[in-house]
């Protein structure tokens, strides 16, 4: 009789301890689960947008002649290039390193490479620091030398007024010609012009 007491005693006791392991591996996998949905909705959110067109009365179109709709347009290229020479050449005390940082976003591997030296051999920005230069850019034509699928040339005539706000007296006019090349590339959020920087030259005509 007491055997068969400390049987029924210990098949309870077996019976709440399965209960236990099967509830912790439950936990266990449900917790799992909670990461990894977590992780999936992160990516999820990265991703941009799905954008479906419509017409007047809310019908979704289907697009048509899609290489025209994505082709670069001349507006484009006028801000892209006007917004370009401001960031990149357009010297200020106070904004300019925030201005160089969007301008090498707007340039390709291989051209913020070879701009950054430029900007180090000439000591760009310690001249705008020391000088404490304020500079507003003036751009008068934008010209068209040669344009394919992959790139435009473009020729760039303008001028810079220099101002200092060390010293409220400093004032040069800088007139310049500069030879743009943009590559044409798949437009991205990054990157919404379909365009980067492949080249930039500029000659000073005069200083005055």
């Amino acid at each position: 009789m007491k055997e068969k007491t400390q049987r029924k005693y210990y098949e309870v006791w077996g019976d709440t301890l399965n209960l236990l392991y099967f509830l912790r591996t439950l936990v266990i996998i449900l917790s799992a689960l909670c990461i990894y949905l977590t992780i999936l909705l992160k990516k999820a959110s990265d991703k941009p947008p799905i954008l479906i067109k419509v017409d007047s009365i809310g019908q979704t179109q289907a697009i048509k002649d899609w290489q025209s709709q994505t082709a670069v347009t001349e507006p484009e290229v006028v801000n892209f290039t006007t917004t370009f020479i401001e960031y990149f050449t357009g010297y200020d005390f106070y904004t300019s390193d925030n201005n160089f940082k969007k301008a090498f976003k707007m340039m390709t591997l291989q051209y913020q490479k070879k701009a950054d030296e430029f900007l180090q051999s000439n000591r760009i920005v310690e001249s705008i620091n020391e000088a404490q230069y304020k500079t507003k850019v003036n751009i008068s034509k934008i010209e068209v030398l040669k344009d394919t699928p992959q790139n435009l040339i473009l020729k760039i005539k303008g001028y810079r007024e220099q101002k200092s706000y060390l010293n409220p007296d400093f004032y040069k006019e800088i007139i310049f010609e500069g030879e743009l090349v943009l590559s044409k590339i798949k437009r991205t959020l990054d990157s919404p012009w379909g365009l980067l920087v492949d080249n930039y030259s500029e000659t000073i005509i005069k200083e005055k």
